[in-house]
């Protein structure tokens, strides 16, 4: 399973990059500098359920990548956990401006995922500690920008969001694809075992 989990983890968020890319230029008058990816599933928007799912393969990610550590990575795990289920929420309750209920629940599931994608590369300790450390101090100050930004009228949220997530997505590529899984570290345990016994 680990390697599918691997898989998973690696390839989903390229895949929904991908497929935002192509929703925003087919949905007449979206600038992705200025407007925010949860405005291109709208309901009525052209391509909504894709990016609906292009935000589920956000949350695959996450899911996949918190089954890939180890379980001695509890903390790691679990915020990566959070982050996957409230990115699933924001994926099935849209942002949509004929209710205030429904948008609210959108925007506070999304902010719960960025906190939970956030928190995450603080909390993997071992071989790539120095680098997650410094992916996570990297959201950080941009998540710091935000309030500078709204006071200052700053109107390019779109940029903005799609450079947090591009920080926060090719860690987790990055982790998937050159940490170790729960069964090769298994089997590594195994192997010393096995040499210190003979």
């Amino acid at each position: 399973m680990s390697s599918a989990y691997r898989a998973i983890a690696i390839a989903s968020p390229p895949l929904a990059a991908l497929i935002v890319l192509v929703a925003g230029a087919i949905t007449p008058g979206y600038d992705p500098a200025t407007i925010t990816i949860s405005r291109l599933a709208v309901p009525g928007m052209p391509a909504a359920a894709a990016v609906d799912a292009a935000i589920l393969l956000v949350a695959l990610a996450c899911f996949s990548l918190a089954a890939l550590l180890a379980p001695t990575a509890r903390e790691c795990r679990f915020a990566l956990a959070v982050a996957g289920l409230a990115f699933a929420v924001t994926a099935l309750v849209h942002m949509d401006l004929a209710s205030h209920g429904a948008t609210a629940i959108h925007r506070v599931a999304s902010g719960i995922g960025v906190v939970g994608l956030t928190a995450a590369p603080f909390l993997l300790a071992g071989r790539y500690r120095r680098v997650s450390l410094a992916v996570g101090v990297a959201e950080v100050g941009m998540l710091l920008t935000a309030p500078a930004l709204i006071a200052m009228s700053f109107d390019g949220w779109g940029a903005w969001q799609r450079g947090l997530f591009a920080i926060a997505l090719s860690w987790i590529v990055m982790i998937a694809a050159t940490r170790p899984s729960t069964e090769e570290i298994a089997s590594a345990s195994e192997a010393t075992l096995s040499s210190s016994g003979s």
